[in-house]
């Protein structure tokens, strides 16, 4: 049986990935002060987690929206590169942040290597 991601038809996961794009540019452009402060690991915190966790997960719903693995990896990281000046040029108290976008990063890779892996082993089988 089908996981119930695929029953759906293609308009509805490509409205969830657009919708998931909103959601990502949204917590971007907000303000640094209305984040919550944690102070362990200052530079490997939980930002360079959720990060990892947004670019995965906006990468999973761009494949199973049609989009190739390559062309979802692509889109997310110019997103990526595109958010982190957008709040440089465009926010007073956030920064472009390199880490965030290795993290970016390796949340796309992470999504794109599982996605492959797990395909390779469900072919064999």
């Amino acid at each position: 049986m089908k996981h119930w991601w695929f029953n759906l038809p293609r308009k509805y996961r490509t409205t969830a990935h657009i919708l998931w794009a909103v959601v990502v540019f949204t917590l971007h452009a907000m303000p640094s002060s209305s984040l919550p402060k944690v102070s362990f690991w200052e530079n490997l915190g939980p930002d360079k987690i959720v990060h990892s966790f947004m670019f995965f997960l906006g990468t999973f719903v761009a494949i199973f929206s049609g989009w190739s693995v390559f062309k979802s990896a692509i889109l997310w990281f110019f997103a990526g590169v595109l958010l982190e000046n957008y709040q440089w040029c465009f926010t007073v108290d956030r920064t472009f942040d390199w880490l965030d976008l290795t993290f970016d990063l390796i949340g796309i890779s992470l999504c794109s290597i599982i996605y492959y892996v797990k395909r390779s082993y469900l072919v064999d089988k």
